[in-house]
């Protein structure tokens, strides 16, 4: 059975401590997933310790892959392995090794050792494919970690406990797994999935007391909240793509934003000790149509339903601000990642070839990537200078034009086909001009203002980053 055998090297700005660490915390495993692949981690136990293990659920389409790993040769700020017990290798064994260089900075070597399953022919018909894939990976994993001692050294001043509503959305998991990484408590807000669900699987890895259930549409709560809590971050809403909009998702859409943020904030406002800060989530919807208009947190509500809906859901905040809570209600723009949200619908077009702008891709497309979306939130929390209205966007917004020719330049396609706006309002009715054909220009000028650096400013290199063709900004 031949063995191969690959090596990634990086010099990182931290203490030998700090890299092992991060490792060691919750979340890490959800940071260093790539965000091009479908992997779960359903069960988890004892950290990265000798005898620890780890069950990953690898998916491909209706395909469902278990990988059982565990751990061995744990030398506390130096050295862990991982080694496959049952998966899609023959044999798989990683090392981790974390080696000082001067006062603050260290070496991590990531040495992965593998057999390929089939013999000859899995390696002559796969040998190529998985070093390339090994490769991408581990650059996704080392600019992250570097991103993240960054963001350590910047606002790693103490350790906060955070509560965190909708933290199973997209942004949610996400945030989670940063904070936690970054050595703050997270408590999750969390709706209870429908009786016989089976498709719902519940995380690894919580500790008891990590999660409280809560219906916020019946206002009905399991438990107090935490007395001791530092920050909150409310990102429940109903997904606004997630059907068409009838009277009757409309009205669910309206309710899941207003009605949880009314019953939190009188949840906040009842406590003994409230937090020092909420951050609640809006969106740039609340800005409307408004062509090639430049604006900024200091322009006025537009018109349509969705502004209308973040009107209402950023007034339902105001109950918090008046219980004398620093209130930040952050503005998202169209979240990239390849999980979901736009870039994930779009990413299966474009890859085949049959992707193009949508009508005359004059209008604008205000874009965040998902790590700038939570390390502003994360912003939000430690920086007492940002408070009230916040948009969450790139520095650099982009027309639609602009970012159908990026999006084809990073899959290395064409973009020959535009789309009529006609088919987009057949096919998705009022839902089409309020979200795909709207033009928005939004300025992150609070962000600029109180001294956020973005990692992903430029959209082509962001959308490489996250589809694992590019290093990522640093």
């Amino acid at each position: 059975m031949k063995r191969e055998v690959f090596v990634a090297r990086s010099r990182f700005h931290a203490t030998p401590d700090q890299v092992f660490d991060w490792h060691e915390r919750p979340g890490a495993f959800e940071r260093l997933s790539p965000p091009w692949v479908d992997v779960k981690c359903v069960e988890r136990s004892g950290g990265i310790h000798d005898g620890s293990r780890v069950v990953l659920l690898l998916e491909k389409g209706p395909m469902r892959m278990p990988w059982v790993l565990a751990h061995k040769e744990y030398v506390k700020g130096k050295r862990f392995v991982d080694y496959q017990i049952a998966g899609p290798f023959d044999y798989w064994q990683q090392s981790h090794e974390v080696e000082e260089d001067g006062p603050a900075h260290c070496y991590l070597t990531d040495r992965v050792e593998y057999s390929l399953p089939m013999g000859l022919a899995g390696r002559i018909a796969a040998s190529a494919f998985v070093r390339s894939e090994l490769s991408r990976l581990f650059r996704y994993r080392h600019a992250l970690i570097a991103r993240d001692m960054a963001l350590l050294k910047r606002y790693g001043q103490k350790n906060l406990k955070i509560l965190v509503s909708g933290a199973t959305g997209l942004v949610g998991e996400h945030l989670v797994a940063l904070l936690n990484t970054q050595g703050h408590e997270v408590v999750r807000l969390s709706r209870r999935p429908p009786a016989g669900d089976v498709n719902a699987i519940a995380p690894a890895g919580r500790e008891s007391g990590s999660e409280i259930f809560w219906d916020p549409l019946a206002a009905t709560i399991e438990s107090d909240l935490p007395g001791d809590l530092d920050a909150v971050v409310h990102l429940s809403g109903r997904n606004v793509t997630a059907g068409r909009w009838t009277v009757e998702e409309k009205q669910m859409i309206y309710q899941s934003r207003v009605k949880s943020t009314q019953y939190l904030c009188q949840l906040l406002a009842a406590m003994d000790k409230k937090p020092e800060v909420l951050v609640s989530a809006s969106a740039i919807g609340f800005y409307g149509e408004r062509g090639s208009e430049p604006v900024t947190e200091d322009s006025k509500a537009g018109t349509g339903f969705l502004a209308e809906v973040c009107f209402d859901w950023e007034e339902a905040a105001e109950l918090a601000r008046a219980a004398g809570i620093r209130l930040v209600q952050a503005r998202i723009g169209a979240v990239l990642s390849p999980k979901a949200g736009a870039l994930a619908k779009l990413l299966p077009v474009f890859s085949s070839g049959a992707g193009g702008k949508i009508g005359d891709g004059k209008q604008y497309f205000s874009w965040v990537s998902i790590d700038d979306v939570c390390t502003a939130i994360y912003h939000a929390i430690v920086t007492k200078e940002v408070e009230g209205p916040l948009n969450v966007v790139a520095p650099n917004c982009a027309t639609n034009a602009e970012f159908t020719r990026a999006l084809g330049r990073a899959l290395f396609r064409p973009t020959l086909f535009p789309v009529p706006p006609g088919v987009l309002r057949v096919a998705f009715g009022e839902m089409a001009d309020a979200l795909l054909m709207a033009s928005v220009r939004v300025l992150p000028q609070k962000l600029k203002q109180t001294g956020y650096e973005f990692q992903d400013p430029d959209l082509l290199d962001a959308i490489k980053f996250l589809i694992g063709k590019g290093a990522g900004h640093r």
